[in-house]
């Protein structure tokens, strides 16, 4: 006990004297815990973001044995993960023994009246085991009993905690009590905790039993489930997956006309909910690990710097009989409270960088909690800061330790000339901060260039002065057959009245916000597809003057009219993609489809839009009259309004609302947004991952061009009398310019070369985040290798201009 009672009064004293000799040079510690704080901070920020979406568990019991079930279409898309139908998920919750249970889903929407009137909000309709499945039991309330989601059972409802606290007042007597959706009672069951909502990273706050519609009982053709199955103890994901496939095969051999082509397939659940954001969060976790090397590389270079003017000092405290290994720790724990002090700081940084972006995260990122720095953050930021310490700290203490007694006591308060080691290593330092920052140049310059790129591509339509808003369609009050003449044309009636109002319309779906809502048809006269190669096509109903208000071009034909939808026979609007896939070289227009089964006849041709984002090819689409009768197969749970303003769009919103509420005072509008917000939105993700990697990249810039400066000017310093005996003998300024130069433009080189190939190899890896750029561009490497090379002359001129008008009397006089 008392050697472990010396030992920790040593580390004492050592933390003491690290604190007074710190104190005594202010500079060199401002400049090093700035420099650490940044490279900490950033780790912060970004780990907290890390943490919260890839290393935090999902929050429900024994969440590694869930699974998502999808269908799958081997032959045409292996890569394509399918909703489910019912009577798949049928078969397969009965089939499966490698699952404890299998519970479905389906995303909704639902009118909630409410004292301040009706509000839409995100519904999912679930199995009644959904809950029981997850392990998550609710707050308060008993929750979905069996039998809540059979035809004919009593209506109930799951809220969650945030829509309770905020419209509820978290009033615990709610539970028992009736809540209005889309004009139905539903009562109260269950109030579902904040923190195990569900999906995960959704947070959706109600939830009702799910019951399928009489159409959907048997019908293998109509994908729209999500499916969720939890495998037994000790059972291997491969066990089900061979269930799986076997369960599909024998599935396809009995109904080929709708299972044709199609297989299953499991994934994890944590996978669905992370797997497209991992590459992201992971380059640039790995973008601030290489701003804190950048970092350590400066400071390393400060300490080297520093520990040569203390060579007198070690020496005295070596002829004092200190040991090399007791001076070692010492210098070790001067490096360790400087770690620790910028750790502080970067804590601080962190913090304010995670409440800053908080938002623009919780957009991009599917996070299952909040973003606080919470103990395993600190745990990590620990652990890096010891790290980092003995990254910088540990080479020059042993080089400190290193220079012999004798030498360093010759004369006192003379200076002593590095050795060749210490150059070398010094230099090292200097390359591997440029090789570094030439890495995060070219990462967040070929993400620029993706990402201008991708803003440069042509949407397909004009999205200036167009505003949008999301209208429900509530079936008990308003029935399909109905929809159309008693709510939405008389809404867009006034609509159109609207001041600033150039045009209205309506449309199913709407571009860029929404895709993958395929249906199939063939064409007239041709030979029916072989099974499993049906053609699939997007469907949209939309209304006259749609392609007018987003500027689609009508490329041939004409548009929709108010009679279009009334008689018996059938017309269509294909687009551009659809047109070139059947009738490149003739005329698309007064050709045939067959939808259905029953022939529909093209009446005209649009542009293409991307429908699933800027960033994806556009795909084959058929418009249909909004008042068809065949048509309200495609109206999902609402349609949007589009209207096209003379002006900006911004002040037309509340018009718009007013005009809803004088058709129907309880219709709610919803996620009103203007077409430009909706393209910006749907690049939200790709902006942030740029604007991080791009911060990250000029600071390391800045360390680099700083280390690249603080050497030069080091080695200016040390050659001090070399240089004006050089110029006394006659040298010229430009001579002793060069030469100054010539050492840290090696250096430069010599990183700028290691950056460039470890660039290449990091480029591979982005090659899946970037858009229309490849992770190999000579452009972008070129650039940035020429950027880093321009600041890098810069810091090695300034300091060898320094040197040139040195006067070499004084030079030669200086020791």
């Amino acid at each position: 006990m008392a050697r472990i009672a010396d030992g920790v009064g040593d580390i004492a004293s050592d933390f003491k004297f690290a604190a007074r000799m710190l104190r005594k040079d202010p500079v060199f510690t401002l400049v090093a815990v700035l420099c650490l704080a940044f490279g900490i901070g950033a780790n912060a920020a970004i780990f907290s973001v890390v943490d919260a979406v890839l290393l935090r568990p999902l929050p429900y019991h024994e969440p590694g044995q869930l699974v998502r079930l999808f269908e799958t279409t081997p032959s045409r898309d292996p890569k394509w993960l399918g909703s489910v139908s019912w009577p798949n998920y049928q078969d397969w919750s009965t089939q499966l023994p490698s699952l404890e249970g299998v519970a479905a889903y389906e995303f909704q929407g639902r009118n909630l009246m409410t004292p301040e009137g009706a509000e839409r909000v995100n519904v999912v309709a679930a199995t009644a085991n959904l809950f029981q499945l997850l392990g998550t039991p609710p707050k308060l309330g008993p929750g979905f009993a069996p039998g809540d989601d059979q035809p004919g059972a009593a209506p109930v409802v799951v809220i969650g905690e945030g829509l309770w606290q905020r419209r509820f007042g978290a009033d615990p007597g709610l539970v028992g009590r009736t809540l209005t959706l889309d004009g139905q009672p539903h009562t109260v069951v269950g109030i579902l905790p904040t923190a195990v909502g569900f999906p995960a990273g959704a947070r959706m706050e109600v939830f009702i039993p799910f019951v399928p519609s009489a159409d959907r009982v048997d019908n293998r053709g109509s994908h729209f489930l999500s499916v969720l199955g939890r495998l037994r103890p000790g059972v291997p994901p491969q066990t089900l997956a061979a269930e799986l496939k076997e369960v599909a095969r024998r599935i396809e051999e009995e109904h080929p006309a709708q299972q044709a082509g199609r297989s299953a397939t499991a994934v994890s659940l944590a996978e669905t909910v992370t797997g497209n954001v991992r590459p992201t969060l992971l380059l640039l976790q790995g973008a601030v690990l290489l701003v804190l090397l950048i970092a350590c590389a400066n400071v390393a270079n400060l300490l080297l710097a520093r520990t040569s003017t203390r060579q007198q000092e070690i020496a005295v405290r070596f002829a004092l009989g200190a040991s090399r290994g007791h001076i070692v720790r010492q210098l070790l724990v001067e490096s360790l409270l400087l770690s620790l002090l910028g750790a502080l700081l970067g804590v601080l940084l962190g913090a304010w960088g995670v409440s800053a972006m908080g938002n623009l995260v919780r957009a991009s990122f599917p996070l299952t909690g909040d973003l606080p720095l919470n103990g395993r953050v600190l745990g990590f930021l620990l652990l890096i800061s010891v790290g980092s310490a003995l990254t910088f700290g540990l080479t020059p203490a042993l080089q400190a330790t290193r220079t012999p007694l004798s030498a360093s006591l010759a004369e006192p308060g003379a200076k002593q000339s590095p050795s060749r080691a210490h150059h070398y290593f010094r230099g090292a330092l200097v390359v591997t901060e440029v090789a570094l920052a030439l890495v995060l140049l070219v990462g967040a310059g070929l993400l620029l260039r993706g990402f201008v790129k991708l803003l440069g591509t042509e949407p397909g339509l004009e999205p200036r002065h167009v505003l949008t808003a999301h209208l429900p369609i509530t079936p008990n009050q308003y029935p399909r057959e109905e929809v159309v003449e008693r709510l939405f044309q008389p809404i867009l009636e006034k609509a159109r009245t609207l001041p600033g109002v150039e045009s209205a319309a309506l449309i199913s779906l709407l571009p860029i916000q929404t895709a993958w809502t395929s249906g199939d048809y063939a064409v007239e006269g041709e030979l029916p597809a072989e099974p499993g190669k049906t053609l699939f096509a997007e469907f949209r109903t939309t209304s006259p003057d749609l392609f007018k208000s987003l500027g689609i071009p009508l490329l041939a034909g004409r548009d929709f009219t108010e009679d279009d939808g009334r008689g018996a026979e059938q017309v269509i609007i294909v687009n551009q993609a659809l047109a070139r896939r059947h009738f490149a070289g003739s005329e698309a227009v007064g050709r045939r489809l067959l939808v259905g089964g029953q022939p529909v006849e093209i009446i005209g041709v649009v542009g293409d839009v991307r429908q699933a984002g800027l960033d994806q090819q556009p795909l084959p689409e058929v418009h249909l009259p909004y008042n068809h009768p065949r048509s309200t197969l495609w109206y999902f749970q609402a349609v949007t309004l589009v209207l096209k303003t003379h002006s900006a769009p911004a002040g037309v919103a509340a018009t718009l609302r007013g005009a809803v509420r004088a058709v129907d005072s309880e219709q709610p509008l919803y996620n009103i947004m203007t077409m430009e917000e909706i393209i910006q939105q749907s690049v939200a993700g790709r902006r942030l991952s740029l604007t991080l990697l791009g911060a990250f990249a000029l600071i390391a810039l800045v360390l680099a061009t700083a280390g690249l400066y603080g050497v030069i000017s080091y080695l200016v310093s040390q050659r001090t009398q070399e240089i004006g005996i050089r110029m006394a003998l006659g040298a010229p300024p430009g001579r002793v310019v060069r030469l100054v130069m010539d050492q840290g433009m090696k250096m430069a080189g010599l990183g700028i070369g290691v950056g460039l190939v470890a660039a290449f190899g990091l480029s591979r890896y982005m090659e899946s985040l970037l858009y229309g750029v490849s992770g190999t561009d000579p452009l972008t490497f070129g650039v940035f290798a020429l950027l880093l090379g321009g600041v890098a002359l810069l810091a090695t001129w300034l300091p060898a201009r320094r040197a040139s008008r040195v006067d070499p009397i004084i030079a030669i006089q200086k020791r």
